[in-house]
């Protein structure tokens, strides 16, 4: 043992040595010491850059979260019920569809004593309850457990008991201190939505409802992630008063690194700044790849839904409630994808059961492959017989903003008096000028958004849906 310590020893003299008397050009490779030992900094300014765009691309599901808190509580509190009926109220949610009513509520947990009751109607009702960082917790109404005859839940938030006393129909734990909730409402007569607005309930457990039904009306509002340091800034105080768990231990270390860290204040120094508005940008720049080029990621290279097509399904995420795969990895390019353009996760929108919930599949190239422009003119041709119990539609996005079109003719679906050919089909068109196509009724107006997509939903999927018997044909521009 002796000996080997000093051969060990001796060994690692030499080489040190040997390294002071080599002279070094160039830190090629970083196989060994730079001639400059300040030349050490820019490898841990780089660890700590690509630590930083990993953490930003985990914090997009949780910076849409903010952005849509932020928009309920300009016109309303926490345990209220804020509406986005029309178009226009929707204007800058991610990826609304322009057909069915919003219902949508936000709870703080530690607010309400670490839990929350909510009573759902029964009805045509497609609701859910999502954590902070987009992680399902349940969903209600017709793809819940109460399958459409309503209930009473009570959402237990992390370390709370449940009370020997509750009179809840259902018993759900959350990880998150701030949640989600809400409907959409599938019935088509106004009067029996606001019915189904008034009856959804939100209470401390023992506390009366003091829920109110509010309208965003014509509130402006932001639907997207803050840029540059008003990310981390926000992102810093979210975390103060949220829970974490194990599997996001290493994305805190990362954030530990640049100065968000709970408990402290956020007070970076210039060097953590740079970094953070450089991660930032290159982090944003690569949640737009993974989800407008998902199918070119190796991890998501099984996105494209129908064959020798640009159709994707942009929800890749396996696990709902703990973005988890089967071997235990972390889903991070499939929740960035996501969340990137759109918000909320539920078994409604990613179970293959048929005649309950809503499917999409998203466009951004047209059939030659390039990404799509408002300076074109496109036209989908839906077959016929879309396998929807309900109805199907096509929504036209500004990819910038990822919420529809601003434009007054957002989608084209089967519930509008729209031209259907004779062999059942439905041209859709795309178009800037949409009263010069052929039937200007089937048309989305894209004029002036730049780069645009798609997505088509399917509400109450039948099984042609999944088993992929009927199949959308790719977007052709027209010349």
């Amino acid at each position: 043992m002796k000996m080997a310590l000093i051969v060990g020893t001796a060994t690692l003299f030499a080489t040190a040595v040997f390294a002071q008397d080599v002279k070094r050009e160039t830190f090629e490779g970083y196989s060994t010491f730079p001639a400059d030992p300040a030349e050490m900094q820019a490898i841990l300014d780089e660890k700590d850059l690509h630590g930083g765009t990993q953490a930003y691309l985990w914090s997009m599901a949780i910076a849409s979260m903010l952005a849509w808190e932020e928009a309920n509580l300009k016109v309303a509190d926490h345990l209220d019920l804020v509406l986005y009926v029309t178009p226009e109220e929707k204007r800058d949610i991610l990826t609304a569809n322009a057909t069915t009513p919003y219902a949508i509520a936000f709870v703080d947990l530690t607010r309400t004593g670490g839990m929350v009751e909510i009573t759902v109607p029964a009805g045509p009702v497609g609701g859910l309850v999502n954590g902070g960082q987009m992680r399902s917790v349940v969903d209600l109404g017709l793809a819940g457990p109460d399958r459409g005859k309503g209930g009473k839940y009570l959402i237990l938030g992390p370390g709370a008991e449940e009370p020997a006393n509750t009179t809840a129909d259902f018993v759900v734990r959350s990880k998150s201190n701030l949640l989600i909730t809400g409907m959409r409402i599938l019935a088509g007569d106004e009067a029996e939505r606001n019915a189904l607005f008034a009856a959804y309930k939100l209470n401390a457990p023992g506390e009366p409802s003091t829920t109110k039904v509010v309208s965003i009306g014509d509130t402006p509002y932001r639907g997207s992630n803050l840029r540059g340091m008003d990310h981390w800034i926000e992102l810093h105080t979210f975390m103060q008063r949220e829970v974490f768990g194990p599997e996001d231990a290493m994305t805190l270390q990362f954030l530990k690194r640049l100065g968000i860290e709970q408990g402290k204040p956020f007070d970076p120094d210039a060097r953590q700044k740079r970094i953070l508005l450089e991660a930032e940008e290159k982090g944003f720049a690569m949640s737009i790849a993974l989800s407008a080029a998902r199918e070119l990621d190796e991890g998501l290279k099984h996105a494209t839904f129908y064959e020798d097509t640009y159709w994707s399904n942009p929800i890749q995420i396996t696990d709902i409630y703990r973005h988890i795969d089967d071997n235990g990895v972390m889903e991070l390019d499939a929740r960035t994808s996501w969340a990137h353009e759109a918000i909320t996760v539920s078994e409604g929108m990613t179970a293959e059961t048929t005649g309950v919930g809503s499917k999409y599949v998203a466009a951004y190239r047209d059939a030659t492959g390039n990404y799509m422009n408002s300076a074109f003119d496109y036209v989908l041709n839906v077959p016929a017989d879309p396998p929807a119990e309900q109805f199907w539609s096509l929504t036209g996005y500004n990819a910038k903003t990822r919420s529809m079109v601003y434009t007054d003719r957002k989608d084209v679906s089967s519930r509008q008096e729209v031209f259907v050919g004779e062999d059942g089909s439905t041209p859709v068109y795309m178009s800037s000028e949409c009263s010069k196509m052929p039937y200007p009724q089937n048309c989305i107006d894209i004029s002036g958004q730049g780069d645009i997509f798609v997505y088509f939903r399917i509400y109450a999927p039948m099984q042609a849906y999944f088993d992929k018997a009927w199949t959308l044909p790719d977007i052709k521009r027209l010349d």
